[in-house]
Protein backbone atom coordinates (compact mmCIF):
# COMPACT_ATOMS: atom_id res chain seq x y z
CA UNK A 1 0.00 0.00 0.00
CA UNK A 2 1.27 3.60 -0.35
CA UNK A 3 0.90 6.52 1.46
CA UNK A 4 -1.96 7.71 -1.02
CA UNK A 5 -3.90 4.66 0.40
CA UNK A 6 -4.15 6.08 2.96
CA UNK A 7 -6.45 9.76 4.19
CA UNK A 8 -4.31 12.64 5.52
CA UNK A 9 -5.04 13.14 8.54
CA UNK A 10 -5.39 17.00 8.77
CA UNK A 11 -8.10 16.13 6.22
CA UNK A 12 -9.65 13.58 8.26
CA UNK A 13 -9.65 16.56 11.10
CA UNK A 14 -11.06 19.02 8.57
CA UNK A 15 -13.97 16.69 7.61
CA UNK A 16 -14.46 15.48 11.27
CA UNK A 17 -15.34 18.83 12.35
CA UNK A 18 -17.61 19.77 9.16
CA UNK A 19 -21.31 19.45 10.09
CA UNK A 20 -23.53 16.61 8.53
CA UNK A 21 -25.29 18.71 6.02
CA UNK A 22 -21.63 20.24 4.80
CA UNK A 23 -20.30 16.53 4.25
CA UNK A 24 -23.13 15.80 2.41
CA UNK A 25 -22.51 18.34 0.37
CA UNK A 26 -18.50 17.50 -0.25
CA UNK A 27 -19.39 13.86 -0.80
CA UNK A 28 -21.87 14.98 -3.20
CA UNK A 29 -19.28 17.32 -4.95
CA UNK A 30 -16.85 14.84 -5.06
CA UNK A 31 -19.40 12.34 -6.59
CA UNK A 32 -20.66 14.88 -9.33
CA UNK A 33 -16.31 15.56 -10.23
CA UNK A 34 -15.84 12.24 -10.09
CA UNK A 35 -18.61 11.51 -12.86
CA UNK A 36 -17.18 13.97 -14.90
CA UNK A 37 -13.78 12.97 -15.43
CA UNK A 38 -15.50 9.36 -16.13
CA UNK A 39 -17.44 10.83 -18.86
CA UNK A 40 -14.37 12.63 -20.04
CA UNK A 41 -12.28 9.31 -20.20
CA UNK A 42 -15.33 7.74 -22.14
CA UNK A 43 -15.71 10.52 -24.45
CA UNK A 44 -11.42 9.71 -25.29
CA UNK A 45 -12.26 6.16 -25.05
CA UNK A 46 -15.03 6.27 -27.58
CA UNK A 47 -14.76 9.59 -30.01
CA UNK A 48 -17.65 8.05 -32.26
CA UNK A 49 -19.94 7.68 -30.26
CA UNK A 50 -23.01 10.44 -29.33
CA UNK A 51 -23.87 11.91 -26.35
CA UNK A 52 -26.56 9.01 -25.42
CA UNK A 53 -24.16 5.96 -26.30
CA UNK A 54 -21.77 7.95 -23.84
CA UNK A 55 -24.45 8.34 -20.87
CA UNK A 56 -25.23 4.90 -21.62
CA UNK A 57 -21.84 3.35 -20.69
CA UNK A 58 -21.74 5.92 -17.64
CA UNK A 59 -24.62 4.85 -16.32
CA UNK A 60 -23.26 0.71 -17.07
CA UNK A 61 -20.35 1.69 -14.72
CA UNK A 62 -22.17 2.86 -11.70
CA UNK A 63 -24.36 0.19 -11.71
CA UNK A 64 -22.30 -2.41 -12.69
CA UNK A 65 -18.13 -0.99 -12.21
CA UNK A 66 -17.82 -1.27 -16.01
CA UNK A 67 -18.89 0.76 -19.32
CA UNK A 68 -19.04 -2.33 -21.40
CA UNK A 69 -22.37 -2.11 -23.29
CA UNK A 70 -22.21 -5.94 -24.07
Amino acid sequence: MSAADHPDPQQMRVLARLAPERKLEVARRLREEALALKESWLRTRHPDEDDTAIRRRLRAWQLHGHAWLD
